[in-house]
């Protein structure tokens, strides 16, 4: 997705010699001929209005983000894997959703769905919380997302809710279909007439007295478990399982020297 939203205006760095990493941000708003200014770190404070600057921030030009069509998002599709599409019922947090945003990039996810009503857009909070990824993510805003959970049926979509007190587990699911996960607010849920709408219901087992868990854990939780399934039906070894495998090498080697 190639944003025109997230245009840089002015770069302030701190005082003192540039790390490494600020040396390499320099280097790239020179190419792209964005003015950096030298700072101190008190104004960099004041800019950054208590939020963690790490001796840079960047000022941004007003630019609204431009929301997708449902349509771009169905038609979002690479080679012949199975589309994932998360659906956030009224979450209002913008660090739950910044953070939302980030790791269903992470998760191969095609797109994001989110209610026009009640619920948080996306703001700076939530553009800072994203990490960026909110630039490289399409994400519809929709009026009814009863609707359209009918539409994504109509498409072959398999629609699957988080409910806490569901019976049956994330991983009882087939999740190696075309899928929409559907997250709702973080006290409330999944609001009645969406959660009908769902072909089935789910829930993360968990232990102690909490009774669930953060939305954006939660989503983590099951958008690697979708990422986990499809790798497994795939034969892609996971990176755990990678490591492992190599690890067992080593000390088999060491055990033979040894011997």
């Amino acid at each position: 997705m190639e944003s025109s939203f997230l245009q840089i205006q002015k770069i302030f760095i701190g005082p003192q010699k540039p790390s490494p990493s600020l040396q390499s941000i320099v280097e790239l708003a020179r190419q792209k001929r964005v003015p950096v200014v030298s700072s101190r770190k008190e104004i960099l404070e004041r800019m950054a209005r208590g939020g963690v600057h790490q001796d840079v921030v960047a000022i941004l030009k007003e630019a609204l983000y431009p929301y997708a069509d449902l349509e771009q998002i169905l038609t979002l599709k690479k080679r012949e894997e199975k589309r994932l599409i998360l659906i956030l019922d009224s979450i209002q947090d913008p660090q739950n959703f910044g953070s939302l945003i980030r790791t269903a990039l992470g998760c191969g996810v095609h797109g994001i769905i989110i209610p026009k009503d009640r619920a948080v857009g996306i703001t700076p909070a939530v553009t800072k919380a994203s990490a960026g990824a909110v630039a490289h993510l399409l994400l519809a805003r929709v009026v009814n997302l009863a609707a359209t959970i009918d539409k994504l049926k109509e498409e072959g979509f398999w629609v699957f809710g988080a409910a806490g007190e569901a019976k049956d587990l994330i991983y009882d699911l087939d999740l190696t279909t075309d899928v929409a996960i559907v997250i709702g607010s973080e006290g409330k849920g999944i609001r009645p007439l969406v959660r009908k709408k769902c072909d089935q219901l789910f829930s993360i087992p968990m232990k102690g007295p909490i009774s669930s868990f953060n939305a954006s854990v939660s989503g983590g939780m099951i958008l690697y478990e979708v990422m986990r399934q499809r790798h497994m039906k795939e034969g892609l070894p996971s990176e755990a399982s990678a490591k492992g495998g190599l690890a067992s090498e080593a000390l088999a080697k060491e055990e033979g020297s040894k011997g």
